[in-house]
């Protein structure tokens, strides 16, 4: 395969004969969640059932759809291990030219990814206050967010005539 071809899945078998997208697997779910949220919280408002539960796991998995993106797709992968998205995100705007996202946004979007994955007690007691701002609004734009990544990150990918990249519409995943 061509090393700057896009590799977009995981394959389940030495074969090759079954594979899945889990990069765009975890974006579908998190934007089944998302409309499910938003028409409870269009009725329910601040009651809506489970909303900080909601909102995290939104989030969460918006968080790993862009880890897996990008790390499907880092342009200098390094052996042994996947660096974090946030060093992958610097090498792809510097190899695609990326200015859809600025890093400090990405940075942020991660870092409350971050927050989502790594829930609870810290040494400096701010663990749990991390989450404190993840209400439905924060939870949409960090929705717009991870969206953003997602258009950059396949625009950037489609320009170089030597991908092959799935029809995947994330104009449509807009919230």
């Amino acid at each position: 395969m061509d090393r700057l071809a896009m590799r977009p899945y995981y394959s389940i078998n030495t074969d090759g004969t079954a594979s899945t997208n889990l990069q765009l697997y975890a974006l579908r779910q998190a934007r089944r969640y998302w409309d499910e949220l938003a028409a409870n919280y269009l009725q329910d408002k601040e009651a809506t059932e489970d909303l900080v539960e909601r909102c995290v796991f939104i989030v969460a998995t918006l968080g790993l759809s862009v880890s897996q993106l990008l790390g499907q797709n880092d342009p200098a992968p390094l052996a042994g291990r996947v660096a974090s998205p946030k060093v992958i995100w610097k090498r792809f705007v510097a190899q695609h030219g990326v200015t859809d996202v600025s890093a400090d946004e990405f940075d942020k979007f991660i870092d409350i990814y971050d927050a989502c994955r790594h829930f609870g007690v810290s040494p400096d007691g701010v663990g749990h206050a991390r989450l404190d701002s993840l209400d439905f609004e924060a939870t949409h734009r960090w929705y717009e967010t991870a969206h953003h990544i997602w258009l950059a990150v396949i625009n950037a990918l489609r320009a170089d005539p030597h991908n092959v990249i799935e029809l995947i519409d994330v104009e449509g995943f807009k919230a």
